[in-house]
C-alpha cells in the first residue's frame, strides 16, 4: 500500500496543468477532476492512517531513488512516511477535498473558475510533497512552490488593488523568513554533505553533527517557520491574506501554508533538541505571538480578519507546544485546529455568501436564517475556545500542561491569558453575527441558508471538531509519534490545568456575552474612552508601520540607486564616455581629413609640380645637355671659390 504513496503527490501535480489547459474539455470546467483526485488522495491517506493505528502497518517507510549528482555528492529523490506524516496527509487531503467541494457553489460563476481549481491542486500537491519529502532539498522546493501558489490565490481577484497588494505582501514577507531557511540548509549541507533527513537525524543522534552547528541550524530553520507560520514579527501578511476567496483562507489557515512552518520544526526537531536553548527560544516566540495576536483579535470588524488573528494566535500555541512539549504536543493541536479552523472559515464564507459583507456590525440574528451554519460555527467557536469535551480542549490543555510542567512560567502565563482572550473575541463574533437583532435589515432580508454542497463540509468538519480530540487524547497517536515530555521539572495535575483553563475560557465567554449580548456596558462609549489602546491594537501594535517604514525606506534606497545608475553610471559615465569618444573620434576624423590628407596631397602636388619643371628641361638635344653640364660645373666652382 505504502509503495503507491508517490502518487499522492503526482496526481494533484498532474491535475494542475490538466485543469489549467484542458478545462474546456473537462466536466465542471475542471473542478470535477480536482475533486476526484483529492477524493482519491483522501481515501488513500485515511486507509493508511487507519492501518497504521489499528493494523500491523510497519512504519517508518522509506523509498528513495537517485535524483542527480554533482561532484562527489549524490542527491536522492525520496519519500519518508511515519506516523506524523500520515496524520498530516490525512489533514491536508481532508481539508483540501472539503474546500474544493465547498468551492463548487462558492466560486460558481467566477470568470477564472478553472484557474482557481488548477492553483488549488498545485497548492495541495506542494503541501503533500513537503510532508512526504525525505530530504530537505525536495522539501524546500515544495515550500517555495507553496509560497508561489499563495501569491496566486491570495491575489486571485487581482483587479482589486487590496488583493494584489495582499498577494505581494504574503510573497515578500515569507521570503524574508526563507532567507534564514536557505542559510540553514546551506549550513547543514556544508557540515554534513547531505540533505537526507534520515541521515541527518542519525548523524545528530550519534554525535557526528556538531552541537553548536545544530543549534544555529535549528534557529535558521525556525526563521522559515517564522515567515510561513506567521510568528512575530513576520505575521503581518496573514491578516491581509483575507483578500483571497474564503475557501482559500480556510485551506491556508487550516491545513497547508501556515501549517508548513510548524511541520518543518516538528520534522527537524532532532536539531532543536540538541540544545535546550533552542527549545526555549521557540517556546517564547510562540507564547508572545499567541498573546499579541489574541490582543489584536479583539478589535477587527471583519469576520475573516478576526479568524486570521485567531490563526496567528493558535500557531503561536503550536510553536510554544513544540518548545515545551515536543512534536506530539504541537502536532496534536495542529491536527485538531485544522478541523475547527477550516470549519470557522467555511462558516464565515457561508455567512458572507448570504449577506455579502464581511463586517460583523452589519450582521446579527442570522441564527434564524442560517441554522446549520449557526450550529456548526458555534461548535467551531467552542472548540477554539477549548471548551470540554470538544477537540480544542484536549489539544490546548496538552500545551498548557506541558508549559506548566516545564517550569517556563512566563510561557505558561501568556498562554493561559491567551486562552481567555480567545474565548472573548470568538464569543464576540458569534454574538454579533448570529444573535441579537439584525443591524442591517436589508441584508438580513436577503440572507438564507447556503446550499447543501456548502453546508455538508461544515457538518463533516463539525463532527471532527467534536470527537477528534477525544480520540487522540492520551494516546501516542497509535504509537506513531514519540512523546517528547522530557526535561519537565514540576508535577502538575492535569485536572488542575483543565479546571484553570476552563475557568479562564468561561470568563472570556462571560465578559463578551455581557458586553455584546446583555450590553452591560456601551461598547462604543468604551471604545472612545480607550481610543488610544483601541487604535494601537487596530493598527497591529505598530508592526505594520514598522515593516511599511522599512519597505518605504528600501524603496527610497532602491530609487536612489536607480537614480545613481541612470544619471551617474549610465548617463554620466557610460553615455558621458561615449560623448567624449565621439568628440575625440570627430576631432581625429577632422585631423585626418584636413591635416593628414592635405599634407599627403601637398607632397603629391609638390612632387608632380617638380616633375613638370624638371620635365621642361629635357629636350633630347646633346648640345642642351652639354650647356647644362657647363652651367652646373661653373656653379659648383663658383660656390667652392666663394665659400
Amino acid at each position: 500500500m505504502l509503495e503507491y504513496s508517490p502518487l499522492l503527490f503526482l496526481l494533484p501535480l498532474l491535475a494542475f496543468p490538466a485543469i489549467l489547459f484542458g478545462w474546456r474539455w473537462l466536466p465542471s470546467k475542471g473542478a470535477s477532476l480536482g475533486i476526484a483526485v483529492m477524493g482519491a488522495c483522501l481515501l488513500w491517506s485515511a486507509a493508511a492512517l487507519t492501518s497504521a493505528i489499528f493494523a500491523d502497518l510497519i512504519l517508518p517507510y522509506d523509498w528513495t531513488v537517485s535524483w542527480f549528482q554533482f561532484g562527489i555528492y549524490d542527491v536522492a529523490l525520496g519519500v519518508h512516511l511515519d506516523g506524523m506524516t500520515l496524520c498530516m496527509l490525512f489533514v491536508v487531503t481532508l481539508v483540501s477535498f472539503l474546500v474544493q467541494l465547498y468551492s463548487l457553489s462558492y466560486m460558481h460563476g467566477d470568470p477564472r473558475f478553472h484557474r482557481y481549481y488548477a492553483f488549488i491542486s498545485l497548492f495541495t500537491a506542494s503541501m503533500i510533497g513537503l510532508v512526504m519529502a525525505e530530504n530537505l532539498l525536495l522539501l524546500f522546493m515544495c515550500w517555495e512552490i507553496m509560497g508561489l501558489c499563495s501569491y496566486f490565490l491570495i491575489g486571485f481577484w487581482f483587479e482589486k488593488p487590496e488583493a494584489a497588494q495582499a498577494g505581494r505582501k504574503a510573497f515578500i514577507t515569507t521570503k524574508l523568513g526563507d532567507l534564514g531557511l536557505t542559510a540553514g540548509l546551506l549550513l547543514i549541507f556544508t557540515t554534513a554533505g547531505t540533505f537526507s533527513l534520515n541521515s541527518l537525524q542519525e548523524m545528530v543522534k550519534l554525535g557526528y553533527f556538531p552541537a553548536e552547528t545544530a543549534f544555529w541550524a535549528a534557529l535558521l530553520l525556525f526563521c522559515g517557520a517564522i515567515g510561513k507560520s506567521a510568528q512575530v514579527p513576520l505575521f503581518i501578511w496573514l491578516p491581509d491574506a483575507m483578500e483571497g476567496p474564503t475557501p482559500v483562507s480556510a485551506l491556508i489557515h487550516a491545513a497547508t501554508m501556515v501549517a508548513a512552518g510548524v511541520f518543518l520544526v516538528a520534522r527537524t526537531f532532532f536539531f532543536f533538541e540538541v540544545d535546550p536553548a533552542a527549545l526555549h527560544i521557540i517556546a517564547y516566540f510562540g507564547a508572545i505571538t499567541a498573546f499579541l495576536a489574541a490582543l489584536m483579535g479583539t478589535v477587527p470588524e471583519d469576520i475573516k480578519r478576526v479568524l486570521a488573528f485567531s490563526t496567528i494566535s493558535q500557531l503561536g500555541y503550536m510553536i510554544a507546544g513544540l518548545g515545551v512539549g515536543g512534536p506530539q504536543v504541537g502536532m496534536f493541536h495542529l491536527t485538531t485546529h485544522a478541523m475547527f479552523k477550516a470549519l470557522l472559515f467555511l462558516g464565515a464564507g457561508s455567512v458572507i455568501h448570504a449577506v455579502h459583507t464581511n463586517d460583523i456590525w452589519k450582521m446579527g440574528a442570522l441564527s434564524v436564517k442560517m441554522p446549520v451554519t449557526f450550529i456548526t460555527f458555534s461548535i467551531g467557536v467552542l472548540a477554539l475556545c477549548g471548551i470540554f469535551p470538544l477537540s480544542g480542549f484536549y489539544s490546548k490543555d496538552e500545551i498548557l500542561h506541558a508549559a506548566a510542567a516545564s517550569g517556563q512560567w512566563p510561557v505558561a502565563a501568556l498562554l493561559f491569558i491567551t486562552a481567555g482572550l480567545t474565548a472573548y473575541y470568538m464569543t464576540r463574533v458569534l454574538v454579533l453575527v448570529f444573535l441579537g437583532d439584525a443591524r442591517d435589515r436589508e441584508r438580513y432580508g436577503h440572507a438564507h441558508e447556503s446550499p447543501g454542497v456548502m453546508t455538508a463540509p461544515l457538518v463533516i468538519l463539525a463532527v471532527f471538531s467534536v470527537f477528534l480530540g477525544f480520540l487522540l487524547h492520551g494516546k501516542t497517536w497509535g504509537g506513531l509519534v514519540p512523546v517528547k515530555l522530557e526535561g519537565h521539572h514540576h508535577e502538575i495535575s492535569v485536572l488542575i490545568v483543565a479546571l484553570a483553563s476552563s475557568a479562564i475560557a468561561f470568563t472570556g465567554i462571560f465578559v463578551a456575552w455581557a458586553v455584546y449580548r446583555k450590553r452591560v456596558v456601551d461598547y462604543e462609549e468604551l471604545r472612545l474612552k480607550f481610543s488610544p489602546v483601541w487604535s494601537f491594537l487596530y493598527q497591529r501594535m505598530g508592526f505594520e508601520h514598522f515593516w511599511l517604514f522599512w519597505a518605504a525606506a528600501s524603496y527610497r534606497f532602491s530609487a536612489f540607486l536607480a537614480w545613481v545608475d541612470y544619471h551617474i553610471l549610465d548617463q554620466g559615465l557610460v553615455d558621458g564616455w561615449a560623448v567624449v569618444t565621439n568628440l575625440l573620434s570627430r576631432a581625429g576624423g577632422w585631423f585626418d581629413r584636413v591635416v593628414v590628407d592635405n599634407l599627403v596631397d601637398f607632397w603629391g602636388w609638390l612632387t608632380a609640380r617638380s616633375g613638370q619643371l624638371v620635365r621642361g628641361t629635357v629636350s633630347g638635344f646633346v648640345q642642351s645637355y652639354l650647356l647644362y653640364l657647363i652651367l652646373g660645373v661653373g656653379l659648383i666652382l663658383a660656390l667652392r671659390l666663394y665659400f
